[in-house]
């Protein structure tokens, strides 16, 4: 599958697998998962207007759901198969990439990427709720795995 760009939101999983002891899972109360819709988008499939374009070479679900994070706490390190953006309804996140960038903050009304390799955290007083969609291989199992800290 292959997606140049998408408008669309995508986001965590409630699927886990560790990776071994150093595995970093979401913080305890961890974000919180709800209104759960899925589909599947035939293919190959592609769809280009006004500078966007998605292509999938198969069969792709799609996957949408609203995800809470509570003040302060965090997704752990992880990745995901396939494609993920969240559109941050209120509050505040802040992402963090394993190649240990300058992380990233982000407020209602903006949205953001999730690629391999990243840590999500609510770094505000208030809940956090993002809007998530993700795209990934039909027949995928597993959604979401979880990573060693990279030290960053």
């Amino acid at each position: 599958m292959t997606v140049v760009a998408a408008v669309v939101l995508l986001g965590a999983a409630a699927l886990s697998v560790s990776t071994g002891a150093q595995a970093t899972p979401p913080s305890v109360p961890g974000p919180a998962a709800s209104q759960l819709v899925l589909g599947t988008l035939a293919g190959p499939s592609k769809a280009k207007k006004d500078n966007i374009e998605l292509k999938v070479g198969s069969d792709t679900t799609v996957r949408t759901f609203t995800l809470t994070y509570p003040p302060g706490s965090s997704s752990g390190w992880h990745a995901h198969p396939g494609i993920v953006l969240a559109v941050v309804e209120s509050g505040s996140v802040t992402r963090q990439f394993a190649d240990c960038s300058a992380p990233q903050t982000f407020t209602a009304g903006q949205a953001f990427t999730e690629v391999p390799g990243h840590l999500v955290t609510n770094p505000g007083a208030t809940d956090a709720v993002l809007r998530i969609t993700q795209l990934f291989p039909a027949g995928t199992t597993v959604l979401r795995e979880d990573l060693p800290d990279p030290g960053c």
